[in-house]
């Protein structure tokens, strides 16, 4: 998801929004491209559609956004090995 512009209040306003939103289950504030990186949760597409509706195509702060759906979880966690 890209932010209309990286001012502060901009990226705060964003911060709090996603922080708020319950289906927001991970969000990164990143470089390279996009503003934001987030793990959504739904129980469906309808529920989805209203989601990216509600957070980005009807968000002023937002410019874009793009949406992958995941397929299949081949791995994930969130351990560091440390030698």
């Amino acid at each position: 998801m890209v932010l209309h512009d990286e001012r502060a209040d901009t990226v705060d306003r964003a911060k709090a929004l996603f922080s708020a939103t319950p289906e927001v289950q991970q969000c990164y504030y990143v470089t390279g491209g996009v503003s934001f990186m987030l793990i959504v949760i739904a129980p469906d597409m309808r529920v989805y559609e209203g989601l990216t509706r509600r957070l980005f195509a009807e968000n002023d702060l937002v410019a874009s956004y793009r949406t992958l759906v995941a397929l299949d979880r081949v791995n994930a966690g969130m351990s560091v090995v440390v030698p």
